[in-house]
Order: structure tokens, then sequence, then C-alpha cells
């Protein structure tokens, strides 16, 4: 009986194609920026902007060079809708910060309760904080 574990002989083990390892990671960024969106928008909200843009960008660069003329592989269609969903969150995300702080800077009703709000859980924060003697 053969020793399976060593069946090579010596010979460098061959890597994937090129086209595979690009939809592999095509999966990987938009997984990533998707999920770097949902987990820091409420931890950290300033960096879920650029995770979520920046690997949504590249995980669709990676499906579209993974194609190589030929059709999208089951890997680089996943890749690419979970790369789009993280770009689409992202831009979501940066107009909803645009609109909000362009409401807060008018005089209207909206702006007055948003800037109220704010105030209020400012407030509220500094009461709560202990005062150091």
């Amino acid at each position: 009986m053969e020793n399976k574990q060593n069946s090579n002989k010596g010979i460098t083990p061959q890597l994937p194609p090129t086209s595979v390892l690009l939809a592999r990671w095509s999966v990987y960024l938009g997984g990533l920026g998707l999920i770097g969106g949902f987990v820091c928008l409420p931890l950290f909200f300033i960096w879920e902007l650029p995770s979520s843009l920046f690997l949504g960008l590249l995980g669709i660069a990676c499906a579209v060079m993974s194609k190589k003329g030929k059709p999208f592989t089951k890997q680089a269609q996943l890749g690419l809708i979970l790369s789009i969903l993280s770009l689409v969150s992202g831009l979501v995300i940066t107009f909803s910060i645009i609109f909000v702080y362009d409401l807060m800077d008018s005089d209207t009703i909206l702006g007055e309760q948003i800037r109220n709000t704010l105030q209020s859980y400012l407030d509220s924060i500094k009461a709560a904080a202990p005062v150091g003697e």
C-alpha cells in the first residue's frame, strides 16, 4: 500500500487559477465590508464609512477581474453581490451623515429637534461622568 501523505513526489503543489483566487477575495472583501459596516456602525461610527466603501470597491474590482472573458463563477457572483451591498450601505451612511449635518445647520423644526436631542444627550453624559477632584 502506497503512502498517500507524500504522493506528489517532490513536485510543487498546484495553485488554483488566478480567476478562482480573485473570486474568493471578492467574497472575502465583500463580506468583510458588509460585516464591518454593521459591526462598526454602533461601535465606531466613523470607521464604518471607509470600511464599507473601500472593501466594497475592492471586492467589485476583484469580481470583475476574475471574469477574464468567461461568465462569472458562483463565487464571483456572490462576491459581487456582497460587495455591491457593502458599497450601498456605505453610501447610505454617507448621505445620511450629510443630511443630518445639513439639517442641524438649518433653522427648521427638525434641525432644532436634532440639536436639542444631541444637547440633552451630551448633558446626560456630563452629568453621569465622575468629576475628578
